[in-house]
């Protein structure tokens, strides 16, 4: 249990799942080259971002957070910063990328929009909270490697412009469930999508988002718009996500394990799926 947690609370995996979304988004395009170099940058920016806003949260903002979180932050969260920066630091200089004025600029503002997240905060803005989310997510999954690999903003075509509504539906879709679980830390001013609408309706719209971003890996498929066998595999990922997001699994009372293990942990899920499609469409 204590293992799970720490994986948890040290954004190992929400790093990891980033990483992954980017590696694929990447493949997806047909940016084979940089998806690696790209994914191990996301990865160590996510760990680090998502350490400093909780621990940011934690210690201002007590009232945003639940004990057992505020607890681990204040042993272990000056020292999962300094590790953090260290991972980022070796990633930097590990990669083989291009940092272009477009990729630059991208950065820059991913990082403004997600140090407001937490010092502002812009996540107790009323409505702001899921779309702030979901936007900094895709678009550092999605646009960011793109531009990492050469790509400058006037390159973006409607195939990308489509990966990236697909993933910000995905992430706003397996969002939706953590705001469930933060109902009763939430200020009622925040006006999230449960507060709004109720619990239950709450997670069927969280199932919709999910389903109609694996109904957009399809028609990019269809359209041979991205790879198939990494557009078939996403797809399914996408569908099979949409349980996990559903009032079947999602409750208020469920433990941290459900969200910060499993929820976060479908965002790596890919990589058992691409094995398995690349097997079948070879047969």
């Amino acid at each position: 249990m204590q293992i799970l947690k720490i994986l948890g609370y040290s954004h190992i995996i929400i790093s990891v799942g980033a990483g992954t979304t980017a590696y694929f988004s990447a493949l997806s395009l047909g940016l084979e080259g940089g998806a690696r170099d790209a994914a191990c940058l996301i990865c160590a920016f996510t760990g680090l971002g998502y350490t400093v806003q909780r621990f940011i949260k934690t210690q201002f903002f007590p009232h945003s957070a639940p004990q057992d979180r505020i607890a681990f932050m204040n042993k272990y969260g000056r020292h999962l910063v300094v590790g953090w920066v260290a991972v980022l630091i070796a990633a930097v200089n590990i990669v083989e990328v291009e940092f272009s004025h477009s990729s630059n600029a991208l950065l820059v503002a991913l990082i403004i929009l997600s140090m407001s997240y937490a010092v502002v905060p812009l996540r107790e803005k009323p409505h702001l909270k899921l779309p702030l989310v979901a936007s900094v997510f895709a678009l550092a999954t999605v646009i960011y490697p793109a531009c990492l690999a050469g790509l400058e903003v006037s390159d973006m075509t409607p195939t990308i412009a489509t990966v990236l509504l697909a993933r910000l539906l995905y992430v706003a879709g397996i969002t939706i469930p953590f705001d469930v679980r933060d109902l009763h830390i939430d200020s009622t001013k925040m006006k999230t999508i449960p507060q709004q609408i109720g619990e239950k309706r709450a997670l069927h719209r969280a199932m919709i988002f999910v389903l109609v971003s694996s109904i957009l890996w399809a028609g990019l498929v269809t359209m041979g718009g991205v790879d198939k066998v990494v557009g078939v595999s996403l797809c399914i990922h996408s569908c099979i996500s949409v349980a996990f997001v559903s009032p079947l699994f999602v409750r208020r009372n469920r433990s941290e394990i459900y969200y910060s293990l499993v929820l976060d942990g479908l965002l790596s899920f890919p990589f058992v799926i691409l094995p398995l499609c690349y097997q079948l469409f070879q047969q």
